[in-house]
């Protein structure tokens, strides 16, 4: 039951996939707004009683794009889905645009289907702030869906990506009536979503799939955590789950196999919590990090700046610009190649990764996109 009651909500920073700036309390610039607006007197229970059709397993290999960029015909042969980043609202009326780069975006999504490749767009993304009144007024949010429906139609996409990530306070009572709050209406959203793409494609015809945090925490302090997400079967509503698997730890710590496939690893932890392995999608970046905010550099670069480097090493020594000299952990073609064997070896969905620019053209044998291809293709 909802009542109308007045709250003071924090807009939903949001932390983008590789891109997540950490910054101390003092500089957090986030909005705070004072809305009336109706919230529920409970914590939202989704129904499972909704079932999306089964999918196979080891059946997905998802390249995320951003900034307009095309991925070759080579690149193509090895996906079997582009995520086209970002979509976004530019009010709390629900009016959409694309990011910038993208003004070619037909021209990318017939390439993807000519090569038999699906092409979803990805709603949300780094550093996009979600307000309260856009997704907890009832007409926003239909409004919101209505344009998202509209927009999958014009440009005969395959689906729907939402990247809806929690926002990050140091205030922790704050950060957990804010996002306790604003879950519920993700909540709302994800079951009207799944309805109205439902009603308007038919019942499998259009994919609904969410992009979730390595754990249901604030990742940045182990101290911090929220119910992002209760335990009530919103999964249900979704076809896949992708976990991104990166920016959790830093430096050589950043992105292991044991932070993923260990017994305390993302897939284990979620997999307890009830989603099932058939709707996992594994996270594998495509960059290295030292640290929060702009230390982090593309796999390409690493390789470019270390060529002789072995496939075993997952870390360098590096200073970049005017930070101070850091370890950069990242994911090399050893690591990559064990993570899709494991994914597989688990019937997982299938593996995703942030973002394809970050790699080498497919013909050098140091791509991580040609090394995961070829196992996840045996």
């Amino acid at each position: 039951m909802l009542k109308n009651i007045r709250v003071t909500l924090l807009a939903l920073g949001l932390i983008g996939c590789g891109f997540i700036k950490q910054q101390k309390s003092n500089s957090v610039n986030l909005k705070i707004e004072e809305l009336k607006i109706p919230l529920p007197s409970m914590s939202y229970v989704t129904k499972p009683d909704y079932q999306t059709n089964p999918i196979n397993p080891n059946s997905k290999m998802i390249g995320y794009l951003i900034d307009g960029y095309k991925p070759t015909n080579n690149q193509f042969k090895k996906m079997t889905h582009i995520s086209i980043s970002f979509l976004r609202a530019v009010n709390s009326s629900g009016d959409i645009r694309m990011t910038q780069g993208w003004e070619k975006l037909d021209e990318v999504i017939s390439e993807a289907h000519y090569n038999n490749v699906k092409a979803i767009i990805s709603f949300g993304g780094g550093e996009y702030k979600v307000t309260s009144e856009l997704m907890g007024i009832r007409k926003n949010r239909q409004n919101l869906i209505k344009n998202i429906i509209d927009f999958i139609k014009k440009y005969n996409l395959d689906g729907l990506d939402c990247d809806w990530e929690p926002s990050w306070l140091d205030d922790r009572v704050e950060m957990e009536v804010v996002n306790n709050a604003l879950t519920d209406y993700y909540l709302i959203f994800i079951q009207e979503f799944r309805k109205a793409l439902d009603n308007e494609f038919g019942k499998g015809n259009k994919t609904f799939s969410a992009a979730i945090m390595n754990g249901n925490s604030v990742w940045y302090s182990s101290e911090k955590q929220i119910a992002h997400f209760p335990k009530n079967g919103w999964w249900h509503y979704l076809d896949w789950v992708a976990l991104m698997n990166y920016d959790n730890d830093l430096g050589s710590k950043h992105a292991t196999f044991e932070s993923v496939f260990g017994s305390k690893g993302s897939v284990s932890y979620w997999t307890n919590f009830g989603v099932p392995q058939s709707k996992i999608v594994v996270g594998v970046p495509f960059y290295g990090r030292a640290s929060w905010g702009e230390e982090w550099l593309f796999y390409k670069d690493i390789v470019e700046m270390n060529p002789l480097i072995a496939d075993s090493i997952n870390y360098i020594m590096h200073k970049k610009n005017n930070f101070n000299k850091k370890v950069y952990g990242f994911n090399g073609t050893k690591i990559v190649t064990k993570k899709v064997a494991e994914a597989k070896r688990l019937n997982l969905a299938g593996l995703m990764f942030w973002q394809l620019a970050g790699d080498l053209p497919v013909d050098n044998e140091k791509s991580l996109l040609r090394a995961m291809s070829k196992e996840f293709k045996k």
